[in-house]
């Protein structure tokens, strides 16, 4: 999945700040109301939320994640996306997203390019005004890419994350935190992009 653009988190502008190939399962907060299989196993009216795909667009880091805008090409991408819980208001909550995603990072100064994988399955949660609170990989083998900005930890720049429970949670102050699974990894693309 890919999700913040230059600032902004929800539906297509979540286009540069976060990428995420996501999504298996999430547990919903008793506040929301739920469309999950397992909510919906005792109503004959409920369904299933479909999978829809998900539009990846070719976007740009700015310069405070790496100290160089770094642009950033989709090679394949094939996600898709489906609502799993809702808050009263109808706002999602909880988001499921699978599927391949494959970027190219170039340094915008140099030219220099790499290519990655972000392909994978994890889910993200948001509050009840849209806001994005976090996104988790449910499984080994999946990834996302994350751009943190100053005043995050570990710090600023563009991270290849991998690892079931890896984690990305968003605060309410606008900063980012990554918080590594047991098995997590996480790769600054700012290194081999500014060689």
């Amino acid at each position: 999945m890919h999700r913040v653009a230059a600032g902004a988190l929800g539906a297509t502008a979540l286009v540069g700040t976060l990428v995420a190939s996501l999504a298996s399962s999430a547990s919903p907060a008793s506040t929301a109301s739920s469309t999950s299989p397992d909510k919906a196993a005792g109503s004959a009216t409920s369904a299933e939320p479909p999978w829809v795909p998900f539009p990846e667009e070719d976007f740009t880091y700015r310069a405070d994640r790496c100290g160089f805008d770094v642009n950033v090409h989709i090679v394949k991408a094939g996600e898709f996306v489906k609502t799993v819980t809702t808050f009263s208001n109808g706002n999602p909550q909880t988001q499921l997203f699978k599927g391949p995603l494959i970027m190219q990072f170039t340094n915008a100064e140099t030219g220099t390019s790499i290519e990655r994988n972000a392909s994978g399955r994890a889910f993200e949660t948001f509050g009840p005004d849209g806001s994005f609170k976090s996104l988790t990989i449910q499984n080994d083998g999946s990834h996302f890419v994350a751009g943190l900005p100053p005043n995050s930890d570990p710090g600023p720049g563009i991270y290849l994350v991998s690892g079931e429970w890896s984690t990305l949670v968003i605060s309410d102050d606008g900063t980012r935190n990554l918080v590594l699974g047991p098995n997590g990894s996480a790769e600054n693309l700012c290194i081999p992009l500014a060689s």
